[in-house]
């Protein structure tokens, strides 16, 4: 078709057809190129969300994986000269619940957790409890003329957010010495101690300072049995990398020093360049049973 000049509006000038056909090619491979574009942000986005919502929420760690794993670890003699937890796989029976602020997630503890005693080198024990099969909590004790001691406290957990996963391990490291337990605890009775704590996913160092208060002696039924127990009240102040406040009742059996009950509430902040990130923990358990499996 041939345009004849009259037919040309003022202030415009007509393009010949295979220009014309060039730009409109163009301006669509321009909208192509950002139509997939849409399409791969919608998809990854999408994608995300839908492993972000069905993705894995932890069960329950079986005392008997916990058995089996224990048989196949070393027990070596303590050799020490006090009285100790008697080594195996203690039942626990509680509750619990673990949540971060952003991005946000929950886990439960079970009802059941097995709490395994291995006897160290050097006339120390670990008390290693899995609240859940991603969440699990360690601590050592030393026994001593002066009482117990708790050189270290280290807590475990993973995080699955459905395309990806986090984990995370904090680690309190005390002063030669630390007593958390008098040899003769007594209603009344105060103890101190400030302890540098580090965090794989918190850049920095971190503080928790302690004030425990002995509440009293009291006998607690464990199963069938009844155990002397000293209820000791910790509050914990953290500072430093990460700030919060952790509030422990702790039950020890004044025989061995193992603890047969305690109930936590933790609060702890982290500083982010999108605010104060918060995670929150609560929860309380109980010996089954003095004796273990083992």
């Amino acid at each position: 078709m041939v345009i004849a000049p009259e037919q040309i509006p003022t202030g415009t000038v007509a393009l010949p057809p295979n220009r014309r056909q060039r730009r409109w090619r163009g301006w669509r491979l321009v909208l192509a190129v950002g139509g997939v574009a849409a399409l791969v942000l919608v998809v990854t986005f999408g994608y995300g969300a839908v492993r972000y919502a069905t993705r894995s929420h932890p069960g329950a760690k079986s005392v008997n994986s916990a058995v089996n794993a224990y048989h196949h670890t070393d027990d070596p003699s303590s050799g020490s000269s006090y009285a100790m937890p008697t080594a195996g796989v203690y039942s626990l029976r509680g509750y619990g619940t673990e949540q971060i602020s952003f991005p946000p997630n929950t886990q439960k503890d079970s009802a059941v957790m097995p709490a395994t005693v291995t006897h160290l080198a050097g006339g120390c024990w670990k008390l290693h409890i899995d609240y859940n099969t991603s969440h699990a909590e360690e601590f050592v004790f030393c026994p001593s003329s002066a009482g117990l001691l708790q050189p270290t406290n280290v807590n475990i957990q993973h995080w699955d957010y459905g395309s990806f996963h986090v984990a995370n391990v904090s680690t309190v490291t005390c002063p030669s010495g630390t007593i958390v337990l008098p040899a003769t605890p007594a209603a009344g009775q105060t103890l101190t101690w400030s302890c540098p704590e580090t965090n794989t996913s918190v850049a920095g160092e971190g503080r928790s300072s302690t004030s425990a208060t002995i509440v009293g002696v009291q006998q607690i039924r464990v199963g069938s049995t009844g155990v002397l127990a000293a209820h000791e009240h910790q509050a914990t102040t953290v500072t430093g990398s990460q700030t919060g406040t952790v509030s422990e009742d702790w039950w020890f059996d004044v025989a061995t020093g193992l603890p047969v009950q305690i109930d936590r509430q933790i609060l702890v902040h982290t500083a982010s360049p999108i605010g104060a990130i918060t995670y929150t923990e609560s929860g309380s358990w109980q010996l089954v049973s003095t004796a273990p499996h083992t």
